[in-house]
């Protein structure tokens, strides 16, 4: 009988943790980008990016795409771009740090959703630290300047909060299934399609291309988006969508790390406790799932000797 090779359950959480990173510096990407291109344009241009470098590694994928690979890439592929599209449009709205802490919400949306779509028991740590996650979140991006009212700039937060939580869900469902690859360039060229689509529709064309504009794309492009999806999307094999989007969720303190090297801001008490917490919430899904698995091991391996 041939043998499988198993890969380790921390291979995937190594490759979120490394698509949190990049994303913590897609922060200043994204930044600099809006100030010399619009919305829909970024988005469109980042993931056409993204798509071709996709293609052009891995080409000989898409002659084994099948109908089930293009539904799975469609569905992900939306909620991504309904993501970006909130994200991006919320930030002519609100400020960085509202903004953030609002599309957290998703930590605390991917338990239920995952209930409620394929009606896996929601486990308590995982909502113990989600409501941790989120208090750091708090600590970390709200001010006293930035109290939380409900406006435009908010709405758009929360949805877009509610399109992250189903993107990381789908492909926590999709990932373990279909090919990881194939899933990867469809939901890129997806995003890329819609953005044009709605650049074209909503946004006048940029008149010239400069190097202010050209290099934080690049970087959204090739790092943000082309890296840290594909790592994304083969971590989310190996571990579960919750505790994903606890990882994931530590692309706010990259953020602010990399905001404090390279823009030189000022760190305060807040950021410090919220980093701390953020952390400590992955810490302890990660402790909570590792002690759950050995346990259940335990259990399976006295069942199989016949000892229960």
């Amino acid at each position: 009988m041939k043998k499988i090779k198993q890969r380790p359950a921390w291979l995937g959480d190594l490759l979120l943790v490394i698509t949190a990173v990049v994303w913590g510096g897609g922060f200043i990407g994204v930044q600099k980008s809006l100030e010399t291109i619009t919305p829909f344009y970024m988005i469109s241009f980042r993931f056409a990016i993204a798509s071709m470098m996709l293609i052009i590694v891995f080409w000989k994928k898409l002659i084994k795409i099948k109908r089930d690979d293009l539904i799975a890439g469609l569905i992900v592929g939306i909620f991504l771009f309904l993501g970006f599209t909130f994200q991006t449009i919320g930030a002519l709205y609100l400020n960085v740090g509202k903004l953030a802490f609002l599309t957290a919400l998703n930590v605390i949306m991917v338990p239920f959703l995952v209930f409620v779509i394929y009606k896996k028991q929601i486990k308590s740590y995982h909502l113990i630290a989600s409501l941790i996650a989120i208090i750091g979140f708090g600590f970390l991006n709200l001010t006293k300047d930035t109290g939380l009212s409900l406006g435009i700039g908010e709405i758009l937060g929360i949805m877009c909060a509610v399109a992250f939580a189903a993107h990381i869900t789908a492909l926590g469902h999709y990932s373990k299934k279909d090919d990881l690859i194939i899933l990867a360039i469809l939901q890129m060229i997806v995003c890329c399609i819609l953005g044009f689509i709605c650049a074209f529709i909503f946004e006048k064309p940029p008149t010239r291309i400069t190097v202010e504009m050209t290099i934080p794309i690049i970087y959204l492009g090739v790092f943000s988006t082309f890296v840290a999806f594909l790592f994304q999307t083969i971590g989310q094999k190996y571990t579960s969508s919750s505790r994903a989007a606890l990882i994931l969720c530590t692309e706010s303190v990259f953020g602010i790390i990399f905001s404090v090297v390279l823009l030189k801001e000022i760190v305060t008490p807040n950021t410090i406790v919220g980093a701390s917490l953020i952390f400590g919430s992955v810490i302890l899904s990660e402790y909570m799932h590792i002690r759950r698995t050995e346990k259940n091991k335990i259990i399976t391996c006295k069942i199989l000797d016949g000892q229960i």
